[in-house]
């Protein structure tokens, strides 16, 4: 018998998404939340997920944006702003029925060392950095169906709606993770059932 297919996103999924490091950052540059979101989505955010720039280029695009922060300050906020949430939990569970994958926009610099004490419970692994393309652009859930041979039904779960219809439209079966984690009652009764 097949195993299922379940891909999961990591940010708020099995980790914190990235939102002490901002909240940090803002309170280092001395600016609003909001501005450094804006400046950020606006001059570098597809290019650092996308990896069309190194993690050192990020680091000096922020000294060059906001020249008060203390950078190996920030660098240690960005670490410890990862931590595990509950779904991680899970992971070994649901490795016994189902063949796990993650699909995540992230820096592989920056997911694989929270990633390597669970990579044995994984099938694949795809970082938006090295691939090229970030979620929802339709060639990121291509390659991730390329990684997992054509295997259906497929299960995903994502912290973000628009993240989710693209799964939709190649037939995924589609699930928003929560924060009061209802999701991990749904992925349980779809996988373990």
């Amino acid at each position: 018998m097949k195993k299922r297919q379940l891909v999961l996103d990591i940010g708020g999924v099995l980790a914190t998404d990235l939102d002490n490091f901002w909240f940090t950052l803002s309170e280092e540059a001395q600016l609003p939340l909001e501005i450094v979101r804006s400046v950020y989505k606006q001059e570098i955010r597809q290019n650092l997920w996308n990896g069309n720039i190194t993690e050192p280029e990020f680091w000096d695009w922020l000294t060059n944006t906001f020249p008060n922060i203390k950078l190996d300050y920030l660098k240690e906020s960005l670490t410890n702003s990862l931590y595990p949430l509950d779904g991680i939990n899970y992971l070994k569970r649901w490795a016994n029925h189902a063949d796990i994958h993650i699909l995540s926009n992230h820096r592989a610099e920056w997911i694989y060392p929270f990633l390597n004490p669970f990579k044995h419970f994984l099938s694949s692994i795809i970082i938006s950095s090295e691939v090229g393309v970030a979620k929802p652009d339709k060639e990121i859930y291509e390659i991730c169906m390329n990684q997992i041979g054509g295997n259906l039904p497929i299960l995903f779960v994502d912290n973000k709606s628009e993240n989710l219809i693209p799964a939709s439209d190649f037939g995924w079966n589609t699930i928003l993770a929560d924060s009061s984690n209802q999701w991990i009652n749904t992925v349980e009764n779809e996988i373990v059932r």
